[in-house]
């Protein structure tokens, strides 16, 4: 029975195969041991020693996984909170959703739909206290704020 004490995350040379002509150069192959598959692999040696694992896939399994960037980010006025595990999350890697969503799922005790928003009493999107939230469907939403709009005389929209 052999025992093999390796250093984390390196190759190991087990044997050193001589130079092998590969075109017209000839390079110096070795022998080595992947630390995570324990399969032996002919490699260059240069790059043999430089290699932590014989696959993109031993790499894989073995890496550490990184955990978000920050718990909190804040995105147009709106805060949002690292929940990847969240049905509705956003972004490129699905990872974030908006703080007052989390608190009024939290209040109801369920998912909100997607047709389903979370209004700001006073419409300051940073103050997500419950008692400054409340939930609406889109269209409720749409009608509160189209209230809110001022025409003037000749029927358009002021800005």
């Amino acid at each position: 029975m052999i025992i093999l004490i390796m250093e984390v995350n390196t190759m190991k040379l087990l044997k050193d195969l001589g130079i092998k002509k590969k075109g017209k150069r000839g390079y110096r192959y070795g022998l080595f041991l992947c630390p995570s598959c324990l399969n032996q692999i002919e490699k260059i040696k240069k790059d043999g020693l430089k290699a932590k694992y014989c696959s993109h896939q031993c790499y894989g399994q073995n890496r550490i996984k990184r955990g978000p960037y920050k718990k909190k980010i804040f995105i147009n006025k709106y805060i949002y909170i690292y929940a990847p595990s969240h049905p509705h999350a956003i972004g490129t890697r699905k990872l974030y959703v908006a703080e007052h969503r989390l608190i009024m799922e939290k209040n109801i005790g369920r998912f909100l739909n997607e047709t389903e928003i979370v209004h700001h009493k006073n419409e300051n999107t940073m103050d997500n206290k419950i008692e400054n939230l409340v939930l609406m469907t889109l269209s409720q939403h749409n009608n509160y704020h189209s209230k809110k709009k001022r025409r003037k005389t000749n029927g358009q929209f002021k800005i």
